[in-house]
């Protein structure tokens, strides 16, 4: 029988345009408004920051989306399709390094208890969170949960026993990714657990899944691919790098940390330098690994052809890729790569690494170990020095991105719920 209201989703997450640091923002605003389209009510909760340290205020608003206070009544205006949002007061800082103890279980509906679990103040205000999300459900007439990352877990796994729902869990990064051998164990934790116990569970490339099977131990059987796409409104369609008609401008786009590879990035940058005195090397993005890449140019002797921009607008990113010859992304384990997708949306061709899971929907890209910085600079000479080669990686690529779409990844996503938890989307969009 075909229910006649829509299936409602209470999706969880910590950042969404315009506050966002990374990609999991943009996906997460795909991945909603996709849903919305299908006809499911999306009731996004994430943190409001009280902090006031810089950039650590996160909150949703604009035309589109409600920002409502804490206790308020989630509505959403007839005849929309647009996700709701609700800001909740905690200070969950995605990229921060945390300190948190192993976990050894969490009870069903009892959030309290997160912060005795977890240890430290990052453990605290996930187990805010998760208080403040539980209370939210209480009123919110949800069908199902869908939890973005680690931090949103508990929360998730406290409401979905609160009320016995199904529990999704998408993953765009795991602990092992950010932090390689130097994984903190508490997070790892959190992540095996929370996949153990969901329902099912989505993860960003196939790369991903790999992960979660072989060092989680998570049934393949109830994880699935859903990828990431570009943005279609993100900028016109640009035309294919001709020669002399952008800078010689290689990029590095992405926060200086371990897991995006900055300073393989270069080391690389280091041999073409040599051998191309015409190239320029733009370092744009925050992260703790500034100095260290700062002294490192300085010891490569490539200081002066190095600019560190720190961190962009999307606006700046725009600009900045439609200017640049050349996008590098060496990162040591990326569970996607959405910037790759931004930059041939900008008509720049890439450099990618085999560490990463966009290659698998980018397969005519250039491609190369992470480590590998003698092959590394030989395909960037070769982009710069080759307008027909960079002309053929644009139009190759841009083929491929036609070929994605949220709407596509949404799809997948609902036939999941329908599977697994029995929730027909379309079937209740549609009386």
């Amino acid at each position: 029988m075909t229910r006649s209201d829509p299936v409602r989703v209470l999706m969880l997450g910590w950042e969404y345009p315009p506050r966002f640091v990374g990609g999991l923002g943009k996906a997460s605003q795909g991945i909603a408004c996709g849903l919305a389209d299908l006809g499911a009510e999306v009731l996004f909760v994430l943190p409001r920051f009280e902090s006031r340290s810089e950039g650590a205020r996160l909150q949703v608003s604009g035309a589109r989306e409600w920002l409502l206070e804490h206790g308020g009544n989630p509505r959403v205006a007839e005849g929309t399709r647009r996700p709701r949002w609700l800001g909740v007061a905690a200070q969950l800082q995605p990229y921060a390094r945390p300190s948190v103890e192993p976990v050894r279980g969490v009870g069903a509906g009892t959030p309290g208890d997160a912060a005795a679990l977890y240890g430290s103040d990052l453990g605290r205000e996930v187990a805010r969170f998760a208080e403040r999300v539980a209370a939210v459900s209480d009123r919110a007439g949800i069908d199902l949960v869908h939890a973005h990352d680690w931090m949103t877990f508990p929360a998730a796994i406290a409401v979905a026993d609160r009320h016995q729902l199904p529990l999704f869990l998408h993953v765009h990064s795991t602990e092992y990714d950010r932090s390689g051998d130097g994984a903190n164990p508490g997070i790892v934790a959190i992540e095996r657990m929370a996949c153990e116990r969901a329902s099912h569970v989505f993860a960003v490339s196939d790369y991903t899944r790999g992960i979660l099977v072989s060092r989680y131990g998570i049934d393949p059987a109830k994880v699935s691919v859903v990828y990431n796409a570009p943005d279609a409104d993100e900028l016109p369609p640009a035309t294919a790098p001709e020669s002399g008609a952008r800078q010689p401008w290689v990029v590095f786009l992405g926060r200086l940390t371990f897991q995006k590879g900055p300073d393989h990035f270069l080391r690389a940058a280091a041999e073409v330098a040599q051998l191309d005195p015409a190239a320029r090397f733009l370092i744009c993005g925050s992260g703790d690994m500034l100095d260290v890449l700062k002294q490192q140019a300085q010891a490569l002797g490539i200081a002066e052809r190095v600019e560190f921009r720190g961190f962009l607008t999307p606006g700046a990113v725009d600009r900045l890729l439609a200017q640049s010859s050349l996008l590098v992304m060496p990162s040591v384990s990326e569970p996607f790569g959405l910037v790759a997708l931004e930059a041939l949306r900008a008509g720049t061709p890439v450099v990618l690494s085999r560490q990463s899971g966009v290659r698998e929907v980018l397969g005519h890209s250039l491609q190369v170990d992470f480590w590998d910085h003698e092959k590394l600079a030989d395909q960037i000479l070769a982009v710069l020095r080759l307008p027909v080669l960079a002309r053929q990686l644009v139009e190759e690529g841009r083929a491929q991105l036609a070929r994605l779409s949220w709407d596509e990844s949404a799809q997948r996503i609902v036939d999941a719920y329908a599977s697994v938890a029995g929730l027909d989307v379309a079937g209740a969009a549609a009386t």
